[in-house]
Formats: structure tokens, sequence, C-alpha cells
């Protein structure tokens, strides 16, 4: 099946969609920072930020929208001092959208903004190493497991292993 999927930046207007299907246990599971209940509020402060990173430099998010349908997001950072030619990803999708090959299409479609930085040779993700999901969609995206991070990761007080991706053009 094909998906009309876009990405853009937030609006005011995501505030009701985002808070929806971000109020959802599975899909905090493996959110690096994550809140439970998450608000209206919650997702007007998250909006806020974008805005302000978007004008400073710091972390770039999108909204993933399926037939202008706000979905989910995607975001990437690029690295400081000697790190600079890298940037990291993120990304999470309404639950109601799993397993439909959706986030692959939105990885790809950040890859092609971030590359068109033509100081950036190397993109990675850092996941949960029991989040197969996750590692199915960058595997599907060309990116390849470069490590593994054990006790790489504190979620509220609890230590988890990671696994580290990287793409390299």
């Amino acid at each position: 099946m094909t998906y009309n999927i876009k990405l853009r930046r937030f609006k005011n207007e995501d505030v009701t969609a985002l808070a929806e299907f971000c109020n959802d246990e599975d899909l905090q599971r493996y959110l690096l920072l994550s809140k439970l209940p998450y608000s209206i509020d919650d997702a007007r402060d998250f909006i806020k930020y974008t805005k302000y990173c978007e004008k400073s430099g710091g972390e770039q998010c999108f909204a993933i929208t399926l037939d202008d349908k706000l979905i989910g997001c995607v975001s990437y950072t690029v690295q400081s001092g000697c790190h600079g030619n890298s940037a990291s990803i993120g990304y999470y999708i309404g639950k109601e959208y799993w397993h439909k090959g959706i986030m692959p299409l939105a990885v790809k479609s950040i890859l092609e903004i971030i590359f068109q930085n033509a100081s950036i040779n190397r993109v990675f993700a850092e996941i949960f190493a029991e989040n197969a999901p996750s590692a199915r969609v960058l595997e599907k995206c060309g990116f390849v497991r470069e490590g593994y991070l054990r006790k790489g990761i504190i979620k509220n007080g609890v230590v988890h292993d990671a696994v580290l991706y990287a793409l390299v053009r």
C-alpha cells in the first residue's frame, strides 16, 4: 500500500491530536523522554519547544502527516564539536499506524532533509535494545547496527540496554 505522508513543522492546531496519540503507554514505552498522562498543556509546551528549536538551531522536529492528519513526529539534532559531521534522529508514531510501513517512509524523508546539509555524513539513532520494531525501521532505511550499549539508557529510574544504529553517506 502507498501512503501519502509528508513532513511539516508543527502548528498550534496540532495540540489536540498530539495529546491524544501521545497519551498512550505503549507509544511512550520507548521514548527517551516521556510523560504520562500526556495533557493538552504538555502538547502545547512541546509545540512551543519545536518552534523555539526551529529558530535557535537545536533539535529540529517535524510533524508526520498522513493525508494532512498529524500522526507522529520525527526529529534530528546536529551534533557539535568534533561530532559536527553527525546528526541523531528520533521518531514516534500513533499506535494505530504501527506496522504499516509508514515510519520507514518518514525516516527516509527526514534523511533527505538532513543530507541537504553537506557537512553531515553520519546519522545515528540509539534505541532501547528490546525495541525490535524500531530496529526494523532503521534497517529498512539502510542503517547498520554499530554497537550494543550495556546499561546505556536510564528511564524512570530503570536502567536499560541500548543499541546504536548508524547510516553513513
